[in-house]
Parts: C-alpha cells; sequence; structure tokens
C-alpha cells in the first residue's frame, strides 16, 4: 500500500510523541486546570505524564504477546468490529485536535503576530502547509519535527531562567491547593493531553521492535511532562493562581513578564517563531495520523486524495468557536473527556482481553504486521 510508512527510530518516535504534548503549553486550555486545584495546578502535568505513561506500557505489555501494530492486536483480541470502532475512536481523536489546535494557533498568530491579518488567511496557511507536509510522509514529518525540539526547549530553558527574578514563590501557598483528591483528579483527566503517544502502536511496523515503541514514548512524553511541569510551576510564581487563571495566552504572558532592562525589551517575539513551528508540526502529525487510520479502515490504495479535504474540513470547522476563550475551554472539555477516555478505556479493554485469552494472539490468522515484534 503506498500509505504505508518507511522505518523509523526512538529520534522519530520521541518527536511524534513529544511536539503535539509540548504544543499544547502553547494554548490556553491548559489554565482551565488552575480552577480545579488552584496553586497546585503545577502538580497536575506530572500526575498526568505518570498516569498516561503507566497505561501507555500496559498496552505495550499486550503487544509483546500479540503481533501487530495496535488496530491488527484489537482485531485479534476483540474481532473486526471492534478493531473498526477503535480505529474511528483515533480518527474522531486526532481530527478534532487538529481542528482545535487549529483554531488556537491561527488566534494566537493574530493576536501576537499579525493583529491586522484576516482569521481566515492565518488559518489556511497553517491548514495548507500541514497538508503538503502530510503528503510527503510522517518520516520527513517527524524528523524535521525532531529538529525542532531543541530550539523548543532551549528557548523554554531561557523562558525560565529569564523568569527566575519574578517568580514569587509564596504564589504556591498552600502547596496542596484545594487539595489532594483534586489534584488527583484533575492529573487523571488531564492524561489526555499525552494521547499522542498511542500514535507509535498505531503506526508500530516503523519502529520494527516493541522496544523502540517503549523508549520512545517514555522519552516524548517523559520530556514533554518535565517541560510542562516546571513551566506551570514558574506560571504560578509569577501570576499566582488568582491571576493565572484568567490569561488567554499563558505562555506569551509568561514571556512578556521577562524585564531585563530598558534597552531590551518585548522578549516575548523571540518565541513566537518557535511557537508557529510548533504549532505546524502538531497539526501536520495529527492530521497525518486522522488521513493514515482512514485509509486503513476504508482500505484505501492511498491516502493523498483525502488529505486536503480533510483539511479543508477541519479549516471550516475551526471557525465555529465564536472566540478564543470559546475555543480553550472546548479544548479542554474536548481532551479531559474524550481524549483521556481512551487513555484509560484502550489499555483496560486489551490488558483485559490479553489475560482472558491466555494467549498470544491467533497465529493462524495472516498479517501485514506479522514481521512486527
Amino acid at each position: 500500500m503506498s500509505y504505508e510508512p518507511g522505518k523509523m527510530g526512538v529520534a522519530e518516535g520521541t518527536a511524534i510523541v513529544f511536539v503535539p504534548s509540548f504544543a499544547s503549553l502553547f494554548l490556553g486550555s491548559w489554565t482551565l486546570a488552575i480552577d480545579r486545584t488552584a496553586t497546585a495546578a503545577w502538580m497536575v502535568p506530572a500526575l498526568s505524564t505518570a498516569i498516561s505513561l503507566a497505561a501507555y506500557l500496559a498496552v505495550i505489555w499486550v503487544m509483546q504477546r500479540v503481533p501487530g501494530d495496535l488496530l491488527v492486536v484489537a482485531e485479534r483480541l476483540l474481532g473486526r468490529t471492534a478493531a473498526r470502532l477503535l480505529a474511528i475512536y483515533f480518527i474522531a481523536a486526532f481530527f478534532l485536535d487538529v481542528v482545535l489546535t487549529l483554531r488556537h494557533f491561527a488566534e494566537n498568530t493574530l493576536l501576537t503576530a499579525l493583529p491586522g491579518q484576516d482569521f481566515s488567511l492565518v488559518a489556511g496557511f497553517y491548514a495548507a502547509v500541514a497538508s503538503l507536509a502530510v503528503l510527503a510522509g510522517i518520516e520527513p514529518i517527524s524528523r524535521a519535527a525532531y529538529l525542532v525540539i531543541p530550539f523548543g526547549l532551549a528557548g523554554l530553558g531561557m523562558l525560565l531562567l529569564l523568569i527566575l527574578p519574578e517568580c514569587n514563590f509564596n504564589n504556591l501557598a498552600p502547596w496542596l491547593g484545594r487539595g489532594a483528591s483534586a489534584i488527583c483528579l484533575t492529573g487523571a483527566l488531564n492524561a489526555g493531553f499525552y494521547l499522542s503517544a498511542f500514535m507509535l502502536p498505531l503506526l508500530a511496523a516503523p519502529f520494527q521492535n516493541v522496544r523502540t515503541l517503549r523508549t520512545a514514548a517514555l522519552l516524548g512524553a517523559g520530556l514533554a511532562g518535565l517541560f510542562r511541569t516546571l513551566t506551570f510551576f514558574a506560571y504560578m510564581a509569577v501570576f499566582s493562581a488568582t491571576v493565572g487563571r484568567e490569561k488567554t495566552l499563558p505562555l506569551f504572558d509568561l514571556a512578556r513578564a521577562i524585564h531585563i532592562g530598558r534597552y531590551l525589551q518585548r522578549m516575548e517575539t523571540f518565541f513566537i517563531l518557535v511557537w508557529a513551528m510548533f504549532g505546524l508540526a502538531t497539526i501536520a502529525i495529527n492530521l497525518y495520523l486522522a488521513a493514515y487510520l482512514f485509509t486503513r479502515l476504508f482500505n484505501l490504495a492511498s491516502l493523498k486524495p483525502i488529505v486536503f479535504p480533510l483539511a479543508l474540513v477541519a479549516l471550516q470547522l475551526s471557525f465555529l468557536p465564536p472566540d478564543i476563550a470559546t475555543a480553550a475551554e472546548l479544548h479542554y472539555k474536548f481532551v479531559t473527556l474524550f481524549m483521556t477516555a481512551g487513555v484509560f478505556a484502550v489499555p483496560a479493554i486489551l490488558l483485559a482481553a490479553a489475560l482472558i485469552n491466555g494467549e498470544r494472539g491467533n497465529k493462524s490468522k495472516p498479517s501485514r504486521d506479522t514481521k512486527y515484534r
């Protein structure tokens, strides 16, 4: 099939997991977690990372015993209908994430860099560039995304160092915020921000073995969780829970709070290009996965004919939220309800089915992924 990816390794897998998880830092939706946990919001990313990785490792444990990618494993353990439903779920998850991420980054570009431009023009540019990247394939996308990672980490590390003089750690008291139960519940609900880790088992075969899948996900989600936690910590220390929950562009406002001197100001402009690159990479990765799974679901020969129609539909849907605050709220609800449901339900169902079957898959059924171990 012409839509089959080529060969990838730990670097490409790390980029596929890290970039979509890290890009959520540039959105306004994550500040809604402050409403639930108050001053303890900085603990939420660490907890959600641990929960999502535990769920992911459960999937890897199943895949070690049943050969094939995630859809093949689901078909062998649960049947063809269940595998198709699983494909539909992931198509919906990644496609809707394209819609909401596209709206966020286009709106943020207007607010921070191009206030005089038309929204449809900026959103159309993001959609068109992401579509062209998808036509090139997941290998070029993942390798380009991997090259962006050092710039993102260096930029965020510099931001955290420069903002340190503005931090008031008294803003973090009381340390448990609204209580341990609120922290645990919010951490569990925010596990959906790391659904991108499940992209690797869905692709599977290009990564050659389970060890690559495990290492790439641990590195990608682990790095994203670490920097999300540090950023939350600095954000809360600078703005406090009361002010922090009101920000539309939290990371941009954090960069604006940097003060070096009267002759070196507006440091946030240095980060806008990096944020745009992460936004484009995230949209392209999610759009590719949606198109790839759609192609597999309907047994199409190639995904190229459906890329631009999917991007056009996503572009039109991104116009529906009336403002950025509504889009942020929709995105947060989508992640904490729909995407988090998959993080918990998919591993639980597959793990239960593998334990009940008590066998290493149905080897009598040939599969195009039988070489994957």
